[in-house]
């Protein structure tokens, strides 16, 4: 379905834009106006309406100003359930801790609504909009926006009762592209993207070995022995197919533990993402006496080299230390792949940052569509969103 609507913003400059609910609909015009960038692709955003998280709706906005296209934006829908998308827990035996966790997963019971999410929900970055050519995107952004909640309301009758506009770099960033404010929105600060500045004279691992310290060297050569036993093997677009099961298995055994978790990624996302990309998703298996105990995958992007989706065997990640090696792995696959940067993405701050990752502030932007409850935005925020709580290493000299 397409729809077509008009905006004149405050400067009175006017454009139009169409929304389509499928990228077939839009895929050449839509690869026109998108940079080099990798996940704006209309073929990945193909994928994940196929193959990406399950149970979400998809929006593809084509700008243009005077008949001509200058920009495009993108938009996921999901359901939000609180009660299935955050897995509270606690590992005190005190009585007052224990019934407070259970008081917050009973009023989340309650919380289940529509959210409208400008960007894609599987990246760490920012990718809901492309705008080049416009001075006030800001505006126009969440203009377009309300356009796209209405089409949503008019097609499906579904109300979406909130919009999150994610994710964006602190002013200096190195990485930073592009920005969004809004008065109606509320700025708040997730967990930092994870970076790994990649030195031009590196060429090898050793090189990235010898530029540690000393304490460094020793842990990750005891890492190293831990893990010996393991082998680590790039995996083609075949035995990527071969190995989906196995490594979807272990992608939902990793992902679970997280304690929110926004999507599920469908089955077949990781052998039908290897057979898109081809040589530029490096896709590894870590094997075990022949078995494989763990994935991990790398998509190079312009300069910098990413992090994408992993999974490995939970019970056996202590006494291999596989999590540890696969980041050591992908250090040297980065530095080998001749990227400026890798890409560790969010989580696991410390661990990450005791292979050189260093943490770039990140922002989402949200609203509630209800004035009233808009107001306590804030206050609900500070106290869902966890306080980072984490020590920061340095390894390098």
């Amino acid at each position: 379905m397409q729809d077509t609507q008009v905006i004149t913003l405050s400067n009175s400059d006017t454009y139009d834009y169409e929304i389509y609910n499928s990228i077939d609909q839009c895929a050449s015009a839509w690869d026109a106006l998108c940079d080099a960038d990798v996940y704006f692709r209309s073929e990945y955003l193909q994928l994940l309406e196929s193959q990406g998280p399950i149970n979400y709706g998809y929006y593809y906005v084509v700008v243009s100003q005077n008949s001509k296209p200058i920009g495009v934006l993108y938009c996921q829908r999901k359901t939000i359930k609180l009660a299935e998308d955050f897995r509270l827990h606690t590992h005190s035996t005190s009585l007052w801790e224990k019934t407070k966790v259970a008081w917050t997963k009973w009023l989340f019971t309650f919380v289940k609504h529509e959210m409208l999410i400008c960007g894609n929900v599987l990246l760490t970055g920012e990718y809901g909009f492309q705008l080049p050519s416009v001075t006030e995107s800001n505006e126009l952004v969440s203009q377009i926006l309300e356009g796209v909640r209405d089409h949503i309301l008019l097609a499906e009758k579904v109300k979406v009762k909130s919009t999150l506009v994610k994710d964006f770099h602190s002013e200096g960033a190195a990485i930073k592209k592009r920005d969004f404010t809004s008065k109606e929105y509320y700025a708040f600060k997730v967990q930092p993207d994870m970076i790994v500045p990649l030195r031009e004279e590196w060429t090898s691992y050793d090189d990235y070995l010898s530029a540690v310290k000393s304490k460094y060297r020793v842990k990750f050569k005891k890492i190293k022995k831990k893990g010996s036993s393991l082998s680590f093997r790039v995996l083609s677009a075949e035995e990527a197919e071969a190995y989906n099961e196995e490594m979807y298995t272990m992608y939902r055994d990793t992902a679970d533990r997280a304690t929110f978790n926004l999507f599920t990624l469908d089955t077949y996302y990781f052998s039908r993402l290897k057979k898109l990309y081809g040589d530029e998703l490096t896709l590894t298996g870590v094997f075990l006496e022949d078995k494989l105990v763990a994935f991990f995958t790398l998509i190079r992007n312009g300069e910098m080299a990413d992090a994408h989706f992993l999974g490995y065997n939970v019970q056996l990640n202590s006494k291999y230390q596989i999590y540890f090696n696969i980041l050591l792995v992908l250090v040297e696959q980065a530095i080998l792949s001749k990227a400026r940067y890798l890409n560790l993405s969010r989580t696991a701050l410390e661990i990450k940052s005791s292979v050189g990752a260093e943490p770039h502030d990140l922002y989402v932007h949200l609203k509630y569509h209800n004035k009233t409850i808009n107001q306590w935005v804030p206050s609900i925020l500070k106290k869902f969103v966890p306080e980072e709580d984490w020590l920061p290493r340095s390894p390098f000299k």
